[in-house]
């Protein structure tokens, strides 16, 4: 599983080579320009929103009528706070919100990646184009629900200080795994295999998931950089990745 873990992780580092090498850069530019323009929008309103409940929590508490250096204390915990838990649920959701509108430009590119890594073309079909898109669009939906089942307990736990660095460290895996997941799916899409086989297959190589979703997050956290490139290279560093394990295993293919 470690090695699958490596193996996942340091294929974006081929993925940029090999989206150069194919010119593949005009599959990336649509979503990365969603990405940006969802970032910016995004943020804008996540502090317009935390703004507006921090001056809210402040007024129902009569925190403001509490005079001097108290006062200042206790309302810049309620703005930390309030601050910290909004930009938590928004870099969550904005994930998963890039993986929405960004589903048929990396359904488009996995498919590129395929039909240069294995010589095999599908002829253009705009009718499973939609069938893959609504596919991965399911698929991520069902992760996002999964993932919250699990992380949210976890979250609870994190407060508690003995427990914060084991529950931090298992939710990155846990949200790495599900973006992964996604991910490795538009592989398996192009290969006609079914939801449910796909599912069984990802879960038998979970560390593929886990690496290629780890490289994500880690990527989304460079400014600018990050919001560009993380959703078509986690789509194209899934399906070189999978290849190299998967292909070996004929009943996997």
């Amino acid at each position: 599983m470690l090695k699958e873990i490596g193996l996942g992780f340091s294929t974006y580092f081929q993925a940029l080579s090999f989206i150069q090498a194919n010119r593949l850069w005009k599959y990336v530019i649509i979503p990365a320009l969603l990405n940006v323009l969802l970032f910016v929008g995004a943020t804008v309103l996540v502090w317009q929103f935390t703004g507006f409940i921090s001056t809210w929590i402040i007024d129902i508490t009569n925190l403001d009528t509490v005079s001097g250096e108290t006062g200042n204390v206790l309302e810049w915990i309620v703005s930390a706070l309030i601050t910290i838990i909004s930009f938590f649920i928004y870099f969550k959701l904005y994930r998963y919100t890039i993986l929405f509108l960004s589903a048929p430009a990396l359904a488009l590119l996995a498919e590129k990646t395929q039909e240069i890594l294995t010589g095999i073309t599908h002829p253009f079909n705009s009718a499973q184009l939609i069938k893959d898109v609504v596919r991965g669009l399911g698929i991520t939906l069902k992760n996002l629900i999964k993932e919250l089942a699990f992380t949210i307990p976890l979250y609870l736990l994190a407060l508690i200080p003995l427990i914060t660095p084991f529950a931090t460290v298992a939710i990155l895996l846990i949200e790495s795994y599900f973006v992964g997941f996604s991910m490795i799916d538009y592989r398996n899409e192009f290969r006609r295999l079914s939801a449910r086989e796909s599912n069984r297959i990802i879960k038998k190589h979970r560390g593929l998931a886990v690496g290629n979703g780890l490289a994500f997050n880690l990527l989304l956290l460079l400014p600018i950089i990050g919001v560009l490139l993380a959703p078509p290279l986690g789509a194209v560093a899934a399906g070189l990745a999978s290849n190299q394990v998967l292909d070996k295993e004929p009943n996997l293919r």
